[in-house]
């Protein structure tokens, strides 16, 4: 026996459907394993024509702590019935588990089970999040383009931000520059909120229904999606759902009512009167402007539900991003997703959630969310370099192998936002470790996310800083981190393994700088090969090409050609789950980024 070290169990998490005849099944062990992993199934009801299925499980994943395995079945029917345990081989014995644990002989009962596939139990997210490139608008600081719109009290545009400043920006700003964010390479918009309220950030709404006077109107927006669409560009609005303003005219009918309010039973009010300074009612973030909406009332739940359709229906929008949306309560996205998806398949449901959540992943509550795990990783790993390569390879492989595969592409990876730092701030000014690290980004698996100005070189530190006016003269925009930009989405979009292919690491150098891994998808392989340090480096990559069979692979950065060797008898990274056939060797300048290929 080799007690707990081979994990599976009969969930959601370990078995998912992909088609209605399609099943993925998963097996974790420890890291390092060695040994060989099979699924052997069999459909109980036909089990003289089924007995025995056989399916070799691949490790896809691996972190430091465990190897990931995954194998998929396909049925001729709809999946159903299926009876299955795992055949293990390792140091040249075999053994074999089923729900009961671990044995060493083929088990004759205590089968896993799967029953049965339904339409709904699949979880597909929208086709098109695949070739997405997001971009992050704070309206209100990206640009002016009403000023018969401006505050009474505005500040001149670049001005320090504060976090009650207001500087002009709207709808009609946004629209304007749909030329510049199409040039870029952008098609697809997330919005911070757009809804009346009396701050800049918008996150204390006023009223769902009503576009905020000094962003526009209905019109305003409608013609901004069209305009969007019209170039290719789809937009998504931030849903600011688990709380509401403090001058929303719900809550202050319960300051004024207390008791005998019709909106009481909205909140969570701990006793009567309100009263903001002893904060007697929940709230965010124990902020007295953003009360806790109550979702469990069948009133809020109703009104919320209206909202979302509103927005589609009337303005045509293609999706919300969920703000706190892992402090709401998990039923009402349920039926949020169902309300959306029946007016629109395609819309994009976001969460915003600062940890891993495969919660929310399982099909019935998001399409995505906000991956700041991987924004984490990215950060220590470029920014800080406080983790070693090996680390950061465990840290993304954490939540790839736990993450179910239908969403490694839509996973929204961002690397800055309105409420983080500049990542360029983040490596103090350094914009070859900038470049380094969206290079990472556009070559991971999931969604590349900009966050408005990052392109262009802008830097500020936390909330307010990082919500300066966007930067529109050409001689203070940084034009080589632009360009930069432009490239990386031109490679991306030129390459389909970039966008859905598998992902593999095959280095990590002993110095902890440089870090290696491919894309793959169809036969078509793309090495990315990033040297995160300051230092010149020498190494020999191996690859899984035959030097008797490819004479050189190209990068697509430099046009420099890597002779494909043979491969020496080294232990390389991976090496027992990568079948590696060769190798390049190359020599790297301080934070060079490699995209090689065929």
């Amino acid at each position: 026996m080799i007690s707990g070290i081979i994990i599976h169990e009969p969930t959601r998490e370990y078995v998912y459907p992909l088609e209605r005849n399609k099943l993925a099944i998963r097996l974790r062990t420890k890291r390092g394993f060695g040994g060989t992993c099979v699924l052997v199934y069999w459909n109980r009801c036909k089990k003289e024509e089924t007995y025995p299925s056989y399916s070799r499980m691949e490790c896809y994943a691996r972190d430091n702590m465990y190897d990931y395995y995954e194998t998929i079945i396909v049925t001729e029917q709809a999946t159903r019935y299926i009876n299955y345990y795992f055949e293990i081989e390792i140091e040249g014995n075999t053994i074999w588990l089923n729900y009961y644990g671990q044995s060493n002989s083929v088990p004759d009962n205590g089968f896993f089970e799967y029953l049965y596939t339904n339409e709904e139990d699949i979880f597909k997210v929208p086709d098109w999040l695949k070739d997405s490139i997001f971009y992050q608008i704070f309206p209100e600081r990206f640009c002016n383009g009403d000023t018969s719109n401006d505050p009474f009290d505005v500040a001149g545009w670049g001005s320090e931000p504060t976090r009650d400043n207001f500087m002009g920006g709207d709808l009609k700003g946004i629209e304007k520059r749909l030329d510049y964010l199409a040039q870029l390479g952008v098609n697809a918009i997330y919005l911070n909120p757009v809804f009346e309220s009396p701050t800049n950030h918008k996150y204390d709404t006023v009223d769902y229904f009503k576009i905020d006077p000094h962003f526009g109107n209905l019109e305003d927006l409608k013609m901004l999606v069209n305009k969007c669409h019209l170039k290719g560009i789809r937009i998504i609005l931030d849903g600011v759902f688990n709380h509401i303003g403090y001058y929303s005219k719900e809550f202050q009918d319960v300051i004024k009512n207390g008791d005998r309010s019709n909106y009481k039973s909205w909140f969570y009010i701990e006793s009567f009167p309100v009263d903001g300074e002893k904060l007697n009612f929940e709230t965010i973030g124990y902020y007295k402007m953003m009360p806790k909406l109550r979702l469990g009332n069948p009133e809020v739940r109703a009104y919320i539900l209206k909202v979302a359709s509103y927005w589609i229906e009337e303005a045509g929008i293609d999706g919300w991003r969920l703000d706190c949306a892992d402090e709401v309560d998990y039923t009402f996205w349920h039926e949020f997703r169902k309300v959306v998806k029946s007016i629109k398949a395609d819309c994009f449901i976001l969460a915003e959630t600062w940890r891993e959540n495969r919660d929310m992943l399982r099909g019935d509550q998001m399409d995505s969310v906000m991956n700041y795990v991987f924004r984490d990783a990215v950060t220590d790993f470029f920014a800080k370099q406080c983790i070693s390569s090996m680390e950061f390879d465990s840290r993304l492989n954490k939540f790839l192998g736990v993450y179910p595969k239908t969403v490694h592409f839509a996973l929204f990876n961002l690397i800055g936002s309105h409420d983080t730092p500049r990542f360029l701030t983040l490596c103090k000014g350094n914009i070859d470790k900038m470049k380094a690290a969206a290079a990472f980004q556009f070559c991971f698996p999931g969604i590349p996310v900009i966050y408005y100005g990052d392109e262009i070189g802008m830097e500020g530190g936390n909330d307010p800083e990082c919500r300066k006016a966007m930067e529109w003269e050409s001689q203070k925009q940084n034009m080589e981190l632009l360009e930069w930009y432009k490239k990386l989405i031109q490679i991306r979009n030129s390459k389909p393994a970039l966008r859905s292919g598998s992902f593999k690491c095959n280095y990590c150098s002993s110095d902890n700088s440089v870090y290696s891994f491919f894309r793959e998808l169809e036969g078509d392989r793309i090495y990315i090969v990033i040297n995160n340090s300051d230092e010149c480096a020498n190494i020999i990559l191996p690859v899984k090409e035959s030097y008797k069979d490819i004479e050189y692979l190209h990068d697509m950065i430099s046009g420099v050609a890597y002779k494909v060797e043979c491969k020496d008898n080294k232990i390389c990274y991976n090496d027992d789950i990568n079948n590696y056939k060769g190798a390049v060797q190359a020599e790297l300048k301080p934070y060079q980024v490699c995209i090689i290929s065929k």
